[in-house]
């Protein structure tokens, strides 16, 4: 495929996508080095932040655990055979612990034994004891937590306290001798820790969540999910991973996750470590979690500056190669040019190549140089010689054309006068032919005039008797309707009689009724009669349609017979003139038989002088064409030796000397 292609387009399709090649790979390699080394620096940079906040955290509750061993510790002091001697001293001690705790909202002292219980609130109107019921609620509430060792629950709501203030409670218990006295609590501010936490973005870009031992939420991105298992809440963050979170946080374990979570739709990278508060054998776990895209993000803003870069670098080097190949064509092409202008035939072999330097395209272009030079010596010598060679086929062809003009002028006179001799001949033999075809021709005609003759006669008697038989047609027919008038006349007076005999019955049926029994029979008798009266009108008016259809059959064979004889009368009279006619031409074809026989014997006697004469033409002819043809081909060869003397000259006049 590369040998179709330019020089300059072999060089751009062959170091091109091979230096793009070698760049993607180096683009490749250093961005999976470099995301490999960014992400083993994210981790760690991410576990340091982690720890850092969870060292925060942990600290905010040693600042409110330090204060409550403060106070345990002053508190012990002033316990006497187990019994506090004096309670107001318990209640100065809660009060200087939440004064100086501002992330307390509560505490309390709960006697192990017998006393009384003291509790004390943070309200609106500042710190200041709870009310009693509040106190024996509280105790109820906190019932026997607590114990040998130091203690740190979930948030809870504490009497006294609206729900929306949950506190988380921190107990240290306060012995004397070994003995437990009882428990010095503090009820640290849920909210305020949940702000605190929420503040807390590893990297601007990550979330953070405190987890109590037991999986409650103490503190979360989202307020609603705080004070409620993780099992609960977690699921469609955590996904497949909800169950080794749960583990972790309970065995107060360090857990390291990388996953797609079902809610965010993306690469998270997750951290929890344990958070340790104060010398309780529960801690809680501080957990952060950050999209792998934002710890990633450098490097892929690395990789796309490197692709930007290197599609510069590529168009740039892909420009190189293009002047490179520009520069090396530029040559070549001056000698593709000047070998197309040679094998096109329109070559100037005056000019030359430009040689510079000493490569092998000035090489070339030297050795091109004086090929050029050799042609111009060997085109020059063949223009030359085809100059004579042109002039000599000149002189040639000028007299052979006026050798060939002569012959041609006697060659066809000759032929004319041969070609009217032959068509002289053809002429008188054709019209003797004619004349004795017209003698021939004469003889039928008289046979067929004669037998028409008699056929006409034949016609003409066959006539006269049709219209004699048609005249006693006609006649009959006459007759034939005279006869059915006088019927009509016969059924009209048949038909008045009906009438007349109807008339006469109906009075007698009258006359009858009126004479009562005497003239019933003859009553029957007119009645009889009437019904025959009827009958007979009925049959004479269907006699007189009979007799009117007849005589209009009549009316119309008598009107068809007239006219048929008229017709007869009129072809008797056409067949005696076509006898008549017929007569005339018999003689007239007599008297050009006898002129065709003549006719006949003149040409036969010219058409024996025409063929001779025409033989002697025929042979001067033939003569006269061998010496033109001769002459053409001697015309013709020189002719064509002019013809190949002007493109010998044509060929050499392309080249430019």
């Amino acid at each position: 495929m590369l040998a179709n292609l330019s020089l300059k387009n072999k060089l751009l399709f062959t170091i091109l996508p091979l230096t793009l090649l070698i760049y993607l790979a180096t683009i490749l390699l250093v961005y999976q080095s470099s995301r490999t080394s960014t992400e083993a620096l994210a981790e760690v940079a991410v576990d340091a932040i982690v720890h850092q906040q969870a060292a925060e955290i942990a600290a905010w509750f040693d600042s409110a655990l330090q204060g409550v061993r403060t106070s345990a510790d002053l508190l012990s002091r002033e316990i006497v055979d187990g019994k506090l001697v004096d309670s107001r001293i318990a209640d100065q001690l809660l009060e200087s612990l939440l004064q100086n705790s501002p992330q307390a909202n509560a505490a309390w002292w709960l006697p192990a034994q017998t006393g009384d219980t003291l509790y004390w609130l943070r309200g609106e109107q500042g710190v200041q004891p709870a009310p009693g019921a509040s106190r024996e609620a509280v105790r109820e509430a906190l019932g026997t937590m607590g114990g040998e060792r130091e203690s740190v629950a979930p948030p809870r709501a504490l009497p006294g306290l609206s729900a929306s203030r949950p506190v988380i409670l921190v107990q240290v218990p306060v012995r004397v001798n070994g003995q437990l006295i009882g428990i010095l609590g503090l009820g640290l501010d849920a909210n305020q820790l949940q702000r605190r936490v929420a503040r807390l973005r590893p990297l601007d870009v990550g979330l953070a969540a405190l987890t109590a031992f037991d999986t409650t939420l103490v503190a979360h991105p989202d307020p609603t999910r705080v004070g409620r298992r993780s099992a609960d809440t977690e699921a469609d963050f955590l996904g497949d991973h909800l169950q080794s979170m749960i583990d972790a946080v309970r065995n107060g374990k360090s857990l390291s996750l990388r996953f797609v979570s079902p809610a965010m739709r993306e690469e998270v990278f997750m951290l929890a470590v344990p958070v340790v508060i104060g010398n309780t054998a529960t801690p809680w776990s501080f957990g952060v979690a950050l999209p792998s895209a934002a710890v990633l993000g450098g490097v892929k803003t690395l990789a796309i500056e490197m692709l930007i870069l290197g599609s510069v670098a590529v168009l740039l080097v892909g420009g190189l190669i293009l002047l490179l190949g520009q520069a090396m064509a530029r040559p070549l092409n001056a000698v593709v040019q000047a070998i197309a202008q040679l094998a096109s035939g329109e070559a100037d072999l005056r000019s030359r190549l430009p040689v510079k330097g000493r490569d092998e395209l000035a090489t070339l272009a030297r050795e091109l140089n004086g090929f050029l030079g050799t042609m111009a010596d060997l085109v020059g010598e063949i223009k030359g010689n085809s100059e004579s060679l042109q002039q000599t086929s000149t002189s040639l062809q000028q007299e052979s054309q006026s050798t060939g003009v002569v012959v041609d002028t006697q060659r066809d006179e000759i032929g004319q006068l041969a070609t009217a001799m032959q068509q002289m001949a053809v002429t008188v033999e054709e019209v003797a032919a004619n004349a004795v075809q017209a003698a021939q021709a004469t003889q039928e005609g008289d046979l067929a005039v004669a037998q028409g003759q008699a056929t006409v006669a034949r016609l003409s008697s066959a006539i006269v008797e049709d219209a004699q038989l048609l005249g006693q047609i006609s006649r009959l027919t006459g007759q034939l309707d005279q006869a059915s008038q006088a019927i009509g006349v016969v059924v009209a007076v048949i038909r008045d009689i009906a009438e007349q005999t109807n008339l006469l019955a109906l009075n007698a049926a009258i006359e009858s009724a009126r004479a009562g029994e005497q003239g019933r029979g003859f009553a029957v008798v007119a009645d009889e009669v009437r019904a025959l009266a009827r009958r007979t009108y009925s049959s004479t008016e269907e006699v007189g349609k009979s007799i009117g259809m007849i005589q209009d059959s009549t009316r119309s064979v008598v009107a068809m017979v007239q006219k048929s004889h008229d017709t007869s009368q009129a072809n008797v009279v056409n067949a005696r003139e076509a006898g008549m006619a017929l007569q005339r031409i018999t003689e007239m074809i007599g008297q050009v038989r006898d002129m065709s026989r003549q006719i006949a014997t003149a040409t036969e006697q010219q058409a024996t002088t025409s063929e001779q004469l025409s033989k002697s033409l025929v042979s001067i002819a033939s003569s006269a064409q061998s010496a033109s043809q001769s002459a053409g081909q001697v015309h013709q060869r020189s002719h064509h030796l002019q013809t190949l003397a002007g493109r010998l000259d044509g060929l050499v006049s392309r080249f430019r000397l």
